[in-house]
This record gives structure tokens, sequence and C-alpha cells, in this order.
């Protein structure tokens, strides 16, 4: 009798058997006995008694991962190093308008080769100067973060830091608006009238000097007698260094028939000015009478001492009074926290405007530079 059997077949019987036999006891099992949860923290460091060794194992390696796995774009860099973007952890996606369109993109910030959500400002500067809060701000560059009085655009473009008070732009600088600003402009007028040179025919070794507030007022505020090299301020008790005499000389001028005369002058400069007619002459003239003797008339010296309030409006003087500064027109002056390096920054007052501005230059500077005018509040 032939035999039909065949070992294949049977074999694949008897494995299916099997194979429902198991699927059955498992879920026999599964329906009576307690199911096991395993932890999913991998930051608690917590041990867990109901992980299985292979589960512990597991969890451990992808701890690991977490902190080596790089997938970040090449040359990606964030605070000077490389920057490690883990498998597990999601970049940072932005959804972008990139043209007139309003066509869309998506960027990683973190991509040095992405484009920039603030006009030519890198994302990675924001990035690397503490700024990723406002990145996603539409008026990011014109925010002052740091409350130093300059935008984080200035900052980005003079490359200071625009998380740090302490560093800040020039608060002058030749194309930039100067963070300075002009609070009052005012003038002092003063009169100088000499005497006791009427004598041509002789030298004189010393002037009587009278400083009067005003041409028409008869009583002078001051009255001195003065030798070449001395000194004298427009005040009976201030500063007396103002003025310093350097000495006498004789010029003609013409009398009142037109002829030229000679007459005794005082030259006299001026300590505090750049002007240039930093040096003057004063004429006494020739007396004709005890009363003219004791008027101040056309022969002395006018002086309009005109002088500029200025304070800053940013840098490390901003809201303190040594922000504040007085110049005196034609002066030179140091410029009030004018550089956050430390550098000292002066410049003179050249002119002032009718407007009430005023012009400085920078010492060394080609060109001046317009101060206007405080905004009234």
């Amino acid at each position: 009798m032939a035999d039909n059997s065949n070992p294949g077949k049977q074999a694949l019987i008897i494995g299916a058997v099997l194979g429902i036999a198991a699927a059955a006891y498992g879920g026999y099992f599964m329906s009576t006995a307690e199911t096991q949860i395993p932890g999913t923290s991998v930051s608690d460091g917590k041990k867990d008694s109901g992980l299985t060794a292979e589960a512990v194992a597991l969890r451990d390696s992808v701890k690991q991962d977490r902190t080596v796995k790089d997938c970040a774009p090449e040359g990606a860099v964030i605070n000077g190093k490389p920057r490690l973007a883990p498998m597990l952890f999601s970049t940072e996606l932005w959804q972008i308008t990139v043209d007139s369109a309003k066509k869309t993109t998506i960027i990683d910030i973190y991509d040095p080769k992405a484009a920039n959500i603030h006009q030519d400002v890198p994302n990675s500067w924001f990035l690397a100067n503490g700024l990723a809060d406002v990145l996603g701000r539409s008026d990011a560059l014109s925010l002052d973060s740091d409350a130093d009085g300059f935008t984080n655009a200035d900052e980005y473009a003079a490359k200071t830091k625009p998380t740090d008070a302490a560093s800040y732009p020039a608060l002058v600088q030749q194309g930039v608006a100067p963070r300075l600003e002009v609070v009052k402009v005012e003038t002092a007028r003063a009169f100088l009238a000499v005497d006791n040179m009427f004598a041509t025919e002789s030298n004189p070794s010393s002037v009587g000097l009278r400083v009067f507030a005003k041409s028409s007022d008869m009583s002078p505020i001051c009255k001195k007698t003065l030798k070449p090299s001395e000194t004298f301020g427009l005040t009976k008790d201030g500063p007396q260094t103002r003025f310093t005499v350097v000495g006498f000389e004789k010029k003609d001028f013409p009398d009142f028939t037109g002829a030229m005369s000679p007459e005794n002058v005082v030259r006299v400069r001026d300590n505090e000015t750049a002007a240039a007619d930093k040096e003057f002459l004063i004429r006494a003239g020739k007396s004709t009478s005890p009363k003219e003797k004791g008027t101040p008339n056309e022969k002395g010296r006018q002086i309009n001492d005109t002088t500029a309030t200025m304070r800053v409006t940013a840098g490390s003087a901003l809201g303190k009074p040594e922000g504040i500064v007085k110049v005196q027109l034609y002066s030179s002056f140091d410029i009030p926290g004018g550089n956050s390096s430390g550098e000292k920054m002066s410049a003179t007052l050249e002119t002032v405007d009718a407007s009430g501005s005023v012009n400085i230059r920078l010492n060394g500077a080609e060109s001046p530079i317009n101060v206007p005018v405080a905004a009234k509040k």
C-alpha cells in the first residue's frame, strides 16, 4: 500500500496548532495576571521596581542619546559652540513670510543658512545675545532691551551688547543722530570799560577796569586796577580767571574830524573761548569831561556770554545729574558718558542756530554735528 504521508505538510499543521494554543494561553494569562506598566521618566532618576532589566537598559540608553545625538545642520553654532539637536527633541522650526506675495517658509532658527526673521540681522545674533524671547516680535529691532537709550538695531550695528546697559555705541558720531539734546540757550551780557590811559604821550603800566552788567547801567559791578598778566572776571566775588590783561599798545583811530590820531589801548585775552577774537583791544579814548569818564561808551567792549545747556539721552549718564552739561559758545567740553569703553569724548560748541539747536564739532572731526532742541512734553 502506497504511503501517502507528507512530512512538510504535517509539520505545518503541527506548528499552526501549537501557535493557536500558545495564543490562547497568552490571552488567558493576560486576562488573569496583573499588568506591569514600566515607568517612562528619564529625568527624575528614581528606580522603578516594575521595570524589567531590559526596560532599565533601554531607558538609560535613551537618556544618554539625548545628550550626544547631533542632527543639527552642518556649521550650526550657538554661543560660539557647536549646537546639538538631539533626535528626540524637536528643532526650533518657525514659519515666516519671505516675500511681498506673503509666501511662507519653515526655517530652523539655529540653522546659519536659514532666512533671517528680522531683515539683515542673523537669528543667531538674537540667540547668542539672550534675546530669544523677543525674536518672535515684529518690533524686536526697535526695542531697547537693556534700557540704555539705544535700540537693538543700534546695538547690532555698533557690535555692542544689547542686554548690557554698560555696553553701548558712542553717543555722538558722524552720520548718526546724536544722543544729546539742547535744554536751554541763554546769553548774559556785560560791558568792559577802561580809563586812566587817556594821556597818549605816556605809556600806561596799569589800567583802571570797570565791569558793567549792561552798557546802559551806570553802576559798575566791580572796579579794579590791573597790570599785564593779571586776571579778572565778570563778577565781584566769582571766579577771577576768565580774562587776562596781555599788555598795552598804541593804535591810530579816526577822531571826530576824520583825522587819524593815536590812542592807548589794552589787549585782553578771553581764556574761556575758542572764538577767532579770543584776544581783543579795548579803547580808552580821550577824556573830554569828568562826566564821560564814569560812563561806559562805544570805546569799551561788549561781552556776550552765550551758553547752551545740554543733556544726554542715552548711555551711563542717562537720567543722572552728571548727564547735564552747560557749555559756553566756542568752548570745549566732555560729553558725559560719551563712550562705554571709558575713552573721553570731547567736542567744541561752535554755533547756536536761531531755532535754539546748536552745532558741535568732535575733536579731530572735519564737520560739525547738529544737536536738536529737546521736544516739549
